[in-house]
């Protein structure tokens, strides 16, 4: 039995097991506290039941077809509380980490998270934008609360060593493939 005082999520743990957190993960070899699919229609949760959900490298390898990861979407902003976090690390995808694993599915950038939100959405609709309206084709509503670039260790050792400066880092990775290596996002649940 899950402690229900327990009000964080380590969705898709896999061998990450954290004290404190409800694991759960779709291989029993992790030794999850709950064993389940994150693709499965239903999750095992009831609504509003965490305050915290961390997905540690876990969305870029599911929901394929966009039907599936818009349903992910809507389970994970069903299981949040109101202005539950969900915090979201993925491959950078200019990173040779998003392209050497053949099991990811899917690329990531802070808009995309700024797209699952009602309040952008319709302030885009107003400026007659040309965006996908994520929050409304899929149902769910989100706020960007922080998106983390985390700079692969080439540069940020170039960094410590003064051979570059934060700035020089920020200016190539907006153009430059593998200086940013994860993303880490918080999306707040607007309910």
């Amino acid at each position: 039995m899950i402690d229900p005082a327990i009000r964080k999520l380590n969705l898709g743990c896999g061998f990450d097991i954290r004290p404190g957190f409800v694991n759960a993960d779709n291989f029993a070899e992790c030794g999850p506290d709950i064993l389940f699919d994150i693709e499965d229609a239903e999750w095992p949760f009831e609504g509003d039941r965490f305050d915290h959900v961390l997905m540690k490298h876990v969305l870029e390898h599911v929901g394929q077809a966009f039907d599936d990861f818009a349903r992910i979407m809507r389970n994970l902003h069903h299981i949040l509380s109101p202005g539950g976090i969900a915090e979201i690390h993925v491959p950078h995808y200019r990173h040779e980490t998003y392209w050497s694993d053949p099991t990811h599915v899917r690329a990531f950038t802070p808009l995309t998270f700024r797209m699952m939100s009602k309040r952008q959405d319709d302030e885009w609709i107003a400026a007659r934008a040309n965006y996908t309206m994520l929050a409304y084709a899929m149902g769910v509503d989100f706020e960007l609360r922080q998106a983390v670039q985390v700079y692969d260790p080439i540069y940020v050792t170039a960094m410590n060593e003064g051979r570059m400066t934060k700035d020089e880092v920020r200016r190539r990775a907006e153009t430059d493939w593998g200086v940013v290596r994860e993303l880490q996002i918080q999306i707040a649940a607007i309910k």
